[in-house]
C-alpha cells in the first residue's frame, strides 16, 4: 500500500507550508532519509525528509501550493502500484470543496493566509464548457485558484476545471472571469459619451501602479497574526526615557575585554534582552500569556527578538536569558540573526517565546509603538541612543537617552504592574552592574 507524504508540522504556531520545490519528480525512487521537497513556513524554508523508500508514485501539491499541516501532499510506493484519486476522500482537503466551497481546510488557509492568493472551484470535466455547472459533491481546486474565486465573487459552482481529472487552477478562475465580464450587457448611456482624450502624462488624480505583488509568505502570515493581535487584544502603552551613558560605557568595555578573548561582540539590544531577563524575573504577570479562560504564568524567561527580513518579520527566542551572560546572549543573537536571514530557523529556534523585543533604533527611530506578539503579555518597543541636553542638578548636560515603550495585554496586566516593570527594566539599564552578575549573585 502506497504511503502518505504528508505536509508536517515544523513549528508550534504552524497552520500550513509553501511547497517550494521538490527534490523529486514522479517515477523517482526515494530513499527513506533523503531530502524530499522544501517548505516555507511562516519563519523559514526548511528541507523535508522522505519517511519512506520507494517510488514516488503521485505529487498532489506543486511548488507554490499552500498546503494545511498533516495534509497530504504525494504518495510514495512500488514502482506501478495504483493509488487513489487524491480527490476522492483521501484527507487531501485543500483541494476538496463541498458544493458551495467551504470545509474545514479553507478556514485554515483562510487563518494562515496562501502563497498565491487563491479561492474555491469544482471538480469538472476539463472537456466542460467553462462556466457549466458540474457534478454536486467534492470540489477539486488549487489553493491560488480558490483565494482568487473569492476575490473576484465568483460563485466556484460554475468553473470548468482544466487541470488534472478536473481540478481548477488559477487560469481557469482567470478565463472564467474575462468571459463573464466580456457577455454582461452594457447599458446604453444617457448622453454618449465625448471620444475620449489620448492617455495624459501623470498629473493631478492619477495613481499609477509600478508593482503589484501578492502578500504571502513571511509577510502575510505575520499580517494575519499582527491584524489578530491588535483587534482582539485591549493594548495599552507606557513610555518611559532612560538614561543610557552608563549602560554604553559598560558596553565599551565589554567590547574591549571581549575582542581579547574571542567573545561574541555586544550589541546596546544584547544588554537590553539580559536587562528585560531579569525584569522579568520580578514580574511574572509580565512573563506570561493567556491560554483559553486561564492565565498561565511560565517559569523560564524567554526573550524574544524581531528580525526584519526583506519578506516579513521572524522572531527568534534566547531561551533563558536572565541566566545566560551577556556575551552568550551576543553570541545567540548573532547566530540566530545570521539563520533567520538564511531562512534556516527551525522549530527549537522560535515559537516559546514568553516576552518579546523590537529595536527600531539602529533606523534612527527615536520612539514607537509595537503590536504583541500572541500570545504573550507584552512587547517593548527600543527607540535609538541618542545624544540629549538633560537637566541634572540645575544644570544641562548631555545624556546619551533612549526611549523604551510596553505594550501590555490589559487582560493580563493592570497599568500599575507595566508601569513597575517598565520601571525596574530603566533602574537595571541605568545601573548596569547587575547586567555582570549571575542568577545566584555570583
Amino acid at each position: 500500500m502506497a504511503t502518505e507524504i504528508i505536509m508536517p508540522v515544523l513549528g508550534m504556531t504552524m497552520e500550513s507550508g509553501i511547497i517550494v520545490e521538490w527534490m523529486k519528480k514522479e517515477g523517482d525512487s526515494v530513499t527513506e532519509g533523503e531530502v524530499l521537497f522544501n517548505v516555507e513556513t511562516d519563519k523559514s524554508v526548511m528541507e523535508v525528509e522522505a519517511k519512506a523508500s520507494g517510488t514516488l508514485l503521485k505529487i498532489v501539491h506543486g511548488p507554490g501550493d499552500d498546503v494545511p499541516i498533516q495534509q497530504v501532499i504525494g504518495y510514495i510506493g512500488e514502482a506501478g502500484e495504483a493509488i487513489a484519486d487524491p480527490g476522492d476522500g483521501d484527507g487531501s482537503a485543500a483541494t476538496d470543496s463541498t458544493a458551495n466551497g467551504t470545509t474545514g481546510g479553507e478556514d485554515a488557509l483562510a487563518a494562515a493566509g496562501t502563497a498565491d492568493g487563491t479561492a474555491g472551484g469544482q471538480d469538472v470535466p476539463a472537456a466542460a464548457g467553462a462556466g457549466t455547472p458540474g457534478p454536486p459533491g467534492r470540489v477539486k481546486i488549487s489553493p491560488k485558484a480558490r483565494r482568487h474565486a473569492r476575490d473576484l465573487g465568483i460563485a466556484v459552482e460554475h468553473i470548468a476545471g482544466t487541470g488534472p481529472g478536473g481540478r481548477i487552477v488559477f487560469s481557469d478562475v482567470e478565463a472564467f472571469a474575462a468571459r463573464t465580464a466580456a457577455a454582461a450587457p452594457v447599458p446604453a448611456p444617457a448622453v454618449a459619451p465625448a471620444p475620449a482624450a489620448a492617455p495624459a502624462a501623470a498629473g493631478p488624480g492619477t495613481k499609477r501602479v509600478q508593482r503589484r505583488a501578492p502578500l504571502s509568505g513571511l509577510r502575510k502570515i505575520a499580517a494575519t497574526r499582527l491584524a489578530e493581535s491588535a483587534s482582539t487584544v485591549p493594548h495599552f502603552y507606557l513610555t518611559m526615557d532612560v538614561d543610557m551613558t552608563r549602560l554604553t560605557g559598560l558596553r565599551e568595555q565589554l567590547i574591549a575585554y571581549g575582542e581579547k578573548r574571542g567573545l561574541a561582540r555586544v550589541s546596546v539590544n544584547d544588554l537590553i534582552i539580559k536587562a528585560a531577563g531579569i525584569a522579568l524575573r520580578s514580574f511574572p504577570a509580565v512573563n506570561a500569556s493567556l491560554e483559553g479562560g486561564e492565565i498561565v504564568e511560565y517559569a523560564d524567561v524567554n526573550v524574544g527578538f524581531a528580525v526584519a527580513l526583506d519578506d516579513g518579520l521572524v522572531v527568534p527566542v534566547v531561551a533563558s536569558a536572565d541566566q545566560k551572560s551577556v556575551f552568550d546572549i551576543a553570541a545567540a543573537t548573532r547566530y540566530l540573526g545570521e539563520k533567520a536571514r538564511a531562512k534556516g530557523l527551525g522549530p527549537e529556534d522560535y515559537g516559546y517565546g514568553t516576552f518579546t523585543i523590537s529595536n527600531l533604533g539602529m533606523f534612527g527611530v527615536d520612539q514607537f509603538t509595537a503590536i504583541i506578539n500572541p500570545p504573550e503579555a507584552a512587547i517593548l518597543a527600543v527607540g535609538r541612543v541618542k545624544d540629549t541636553p538633560v537637566a541634572v542638578d540645575g544644570k544641562v548636560e548631555i545624556k546619551d537617552m533612549m526611549s523604551i515603550t510596553l505594550s501590555s495585554d490589559h487582560r493580563l496586566i493592570d497599568g500599575a504592574v507595566a508601569g513597575q516593570f517598565l520601571a525596574h527594566l530603566r533602574e537595571i539599564l541605568e545601573q548596569p552592574l547587575e547586567l555582570l552578575i549571575g542568577q545566584d549573585g555570583a
